[in-house]
């Protein structure tokens, strides 16, 4: 296994770890919610209504469900301005794969109101997933081995903003998220988010983002510029906040920690 599976693997791990959670009188994170019921259906054998998940977009109409199955999808996703409200499900990020390919990003959302759920994105040329503006739901996905950010929110001109989910953001070059704007509109809750060149970031520094129940520990600053946020854990390698047992990994140890 070389350098990158491996990576993802331990990714992979840590997010299926944050998802069994389960400590008394404490909240808990639970798996993918039920899926609903979708309007397409995108395999990449031929099986169902489109091959690849960017004509699927072409087609959508605002409120759309687009199920997205199991498989690699080598291509660069996205969501155009004039777009509302659709949600791309993947089949799960151990199962449904976007790989950009050296491309800018592997997803772009434009437009407003969109979900993105269940999958994972990896091979960006610059970022995992990008967000010039509108305001978005990101869940259960796994943001691995990007050339640059994880997740970049937002540009100079515009207001991208997303509530960011049960996500595992690892092993990207630069940081994992970077938002332009310390904008009170972006929330980051039950992520994991290690591994990277920083954690959190901004430009900002006016305590706008929220950061609560995450794990964070990056090769330098977790929390750049952004509030460290509520019942968050650094680094928990002295089990500051033990519950349950321990999950030894080659480079860090963390462990099973009862959320506040």
């Amino acid at each position: 296994m070389n350098r990158t599976q491996d990576r993802l693997l331990l990714a992979l791990m840590l997010l299926l770890a944050v998802a069994s959670l389960r400590c008394p009188s404490k909240a808990t994170v639970s798996g993918q919610p039920t899926l609903p019921e979708p309007d397409f259906v995108v395999a990449r054998d031929g099986s169902a209504d489109y091959e690849t998940i960017g004509d699927a977009l072409d087609d959508a109409e605002d409120g759309s469900v687009i199920l997205v199955k199991p498989g690699t999808y080598e291509e660069e996703v996205e969501f155009q301005d004039d777009q509302k409200n659709i949600t791309l499900l993947g089949s799960g990020p151990d199962k449904t794969i976007i790989d950009a390919d050296g491309e800018y990003s592997a997803v772009t959302l434009r437009g407003s109101g969109h979900r993105l759920s269940g999958f994972t994105l990896r091979g960006a040329e610059s970022h995992g997933l990008y967000v010039p503006d509108g305001k978005h739901q990101v869940d259960y996905c796994l943001i691995v081995d990007n050339d640059d950010r994880g997740i970049y929110l937002s540009t100079l001109s515009g207001r991208g903003r997303a509530r960011i989910d049960h996500c595992t953001i690892a092993d990207n070059e630069v940081s994992g998220i970077y938002s332009v704007k310390d904008d009170a509109g972006t929330t980051i809750s039950n992520c994991i988010v290690a591994f990277n060149g920083r954690g959190i970031v901004t430009d900002e520094d006016e305590g706008g983002i929220k950061i609560t129940n995450c794990l964070v520990s990056n090769e330098r600053e977790d929390f750049d510029r952004v509030s460290e946020g509520t019942s968050n854990i650094t680094d928990d390698r002295y089990g500051v906040k033990p519950c349950v047992s321990c999950l030894a990994f080659s480079r860090v140890i963390f462990r099973r920690s009862c959320f506040a």
